[in-house]
């Protein structure tokens, strides 16, 4: 069994701005589990525990899938809190710029996995990069705060590949490693 999930790797320097939010955020002292800066992403899917030889179908589902898709550009865009209302669980960046070919290449695998056997999300896709989850509501007003008048770098970046990640669970955090990539 393989832990794995769908995702588009971000470039070193998309991962500096977002670090370097971290680190503003971590001032506050909010009892925060962050995301290491070599665990950035975009996930597309989490499949959760997977037998190995599934991956290769599910390859092929993703190549069959972004057929007609070309690469796109996307930009960092604002910082915001899930759930929306209550107490935050997680500290996450936005984006903006290609939204379209996202959202419309995310339904698509969505169906594709689901003829392979990995029912749909619940829950809508709401594209962002995870900064960190927030373990218990403490400090979590002043982290809004802070969040609200930090400037985030319009930064875009161009997506041109996907990537299947493998995910080892640790005390400090998961630890992630390439498994695939599928070209757009």
């Amino acid at each position: 069994m393989i832990r794995c999930f769908l995702a588009i790797a971000l470039p070193e320097r998309i991962k500096e701005i977002l670090a370097g939010l971290q680190k503003e955020l971590k001032t506050i002292g909010a009892n925060v589990r962050w995301v290491r800066p070599d665990g950035f992403h975009l996930t597309l899917k989490f499949f959760g525990n997977i037998p190995e030889e599934k991956l290769p179908a599910l390859v092929r589902a993703t190549e069959k899938a972004k057929d007609d898709f070309n690469p796109f550009e996307l930009s960092l865009s604002g910082l915001g809190f899930f759930p929306e209302k209550g107490p935050p669980r997680v500290i996450w960046v936005g984006l903006s710029g290609e939204l379209e070919p996202l959202l419309a290449l995310q339904r698509r695998l969505e169906k594709a996995f689901k003829k392979v056997g990995f029912p749909p999300e619940k829950r809508p896709f709401h594209p962002h990069l995870t900064l960190g989850r927030v373990k218990e509501s403490r400090g979590t007003g002043k982290l809004k705060e802070l969040a609200g008048k930090l400037k985030i770098p319009a930064e875009s970046f161009r997506v041109e590949r996907l990537t299947f990640y493998r995910s080892v669970l640790h005390p400090e955090g998961a630890v992630y490693s390439v498994l695939e990539e599928v070209e757009l």
